[in-house]
């Protein structure tokens, strides 16, 4: 059952240090949001849209909907919508896997945007989210500190030492 304590902790974790992020982003100027840094995703706006969407997808996943369609209006959604969005998909993520822990490490079922199809324990799949997220937070950060903002720090040790409060 640790593990399960586990993955409910880095899930929090993800959804404080996105939400640290999303906060921050909320205060840059539309010109730093869309600018091209290169990369694979290579705008704060694009690499944020990327995370949302993949967020969504597992979180439908967790809900047991393999294949998943992202709606199409989120390609022109203004950045306080997709950060809106963003957040209630977070909560949703905690929400919903707080309700699968007490089922044990289940598999959940998935299909890729390729048509790939995959079945992986859900500890498995939470540190796949977690690890996603924090490669493209990076990224962000990059993002921002190119742009000449200091970004909030997300180290995982700052999250555990709020929770002790």
């Amino acid at each position: 059952m640790a593990i399960m304590i586990e993955i409910v902790k880095h899930i929090e974790y993800q959804q404080w240090a996105n939400g640290k992020i999303g906060e921050q982003i909320k205060t840059l100027p539309t010109d730093v949001i869309v600018k091209d840094f290169g990369g694979s995703f290579p705008s704060i706006r694009l690499t944020l849209l990327h995370m949302l969407q993949a967020d969504y997808r597992w979180l439908q996943r967790l809900n047991g909907i393999p294949i998943v369609d992202i709606p199409s209006y989120w390609e022109h959604a203004d950045m306080n919508s997709m950060l809106s969005t963003w957040s209630n998909v977070q909560e949703q993520l905690v929400s919903r896997v707080k309700e699968l822990v007490p089922g044990g490490n289940q598999n959940i079922k998935f299909t890729t945007a390729k048509g790939d199809s995959y079945e992986l324990p859900l500890a498995d799949v939470i540190a796949h989210l977690v690890n996603h997220a924090t490669h493209h937070r990076g990224q962000l950060v990059n993002m921002m500190r190119m742009a000449g903002v200091k970004p909030e720090s997300t180290d995982y040790f700052l999250f555990a030492v709020a929770q002790q409060k």
